[in-house]
């Protein structure tokens, strides 16, 4: 073909395409917009949109492959972390609902899957870094900017191979998390399935201690903790502070009243 009838050719399929670019782009702003309320990091979802060229990151049709069901099956794991399943738009991202929304689905009904299953993600990697109470990291004050920045991870995770292992390597790597989150997962994972009775006071201890443990590694601050592992072994220590049913109702949601006893200079702890 002449080269310029070929430039010209192409020219015509771009410009023919464009209104259906603009469509779909359209169509995730104003989903974002609409769903502002409930979102958890709004403008960490937008800008992670604007990134990625205003595309619906998980939902395509079964022959594209996307990290969508990775995603779910994060979130349904989500107890290994110590966190809590409910946190995550668990009342909205249903497995029926995907499977019918990649066979077939309007434009408007994918993009708002789309969106929560980003703001579901991203608010895991913040939790994930920071903790889900962070005095000094609260949600306002991620969602506006910090130098860590989640919705680059999760730009990250999509592109790579090893989707879980991105979102795992955000967690605090000092010795005292590792040691707990490995407890964790061996406690809610191959012993809950091996038919062992595990006590839930002690799951959710180690849950809040879980989350002192990423306040200590993102603010630098030395946390009292009421309980820690080594070698295996579940040791113990007094809660001299009086904070582990507040911080455990709160971490659980079954209170939501939060007041200043997260104050990080009144949890220093000389022990740890």
């Amino acid at each position: 073909m002449n080269p310029v009838k070929k430039l010209f050719s192409l020219s015509l399929l771009i410009v023919l395409l464009m209104p259906f670019q603009l469509k779909a782009q359209n169509v995730i702003a104003l989903s974002i917009k609409r769903q502002h309320a409930i979102l958890y990091y709004p403008h960490l979802v937008e800008r992670f949109y604007q990134q990625n060229g205003n595309k619906l990151a998980w939902i395509a049709p079964d022959t594209v492959k996307t990290h969508a069901w990775d995603a779910m099956l994060l979130l349904d794991c989500i107890k290994q972390y110590g966190l809590n399943h409910d946190d995550y738009h668990a009342d909205l991202l249903l497995y029926p609902t995907l499977h019918r929304l990649i066979e077939n689905g309007s434009d408007r009904k994918k993009a708002t899957y789309d969106i929560l299953l980003t703001d579901a993600i991203i608010r895991l990697i913040n939790d994930l870094h920071y903790g889900k109470l962070n005095p000094v990291y609260t949600e306002t004050r991620i969602d506006a900017s910090t130098l860590f920045k989640a919705d680059a991870v999760l730009l990250l995770a999509l592109q790579s191979n090893a989707f879980l292992t991105c979102i795992d390597e955000v967690q605090p790597n000092a010795k005292l998390y590792v040691d707990l989150q490995d407890h964790m997962r061996l406690l809610v994972g191959q012993r809950s399935g091996d038919c062992y009775v595990i006590p839930q006071g002690l799951i959710r201890k180690m849950a809040i201690n879980m989350e002192r443990l990423r306040w200590i590694s993102t603010t630098g601050k030395r946390v009292h903790l009421t309980l820690v592992v080594r070698e295996g072994i579940v040791i113990n220590y007094p809660d001299v502070y009086h904070q582990d049913k507040q911080l455990e109702a709160l971490l659980y949601n079954e209170s939501q009243k939060q007041n200043k006893l997260f104050n990080l200079n009144k949890t220093i702890s000389s022990k740890l």
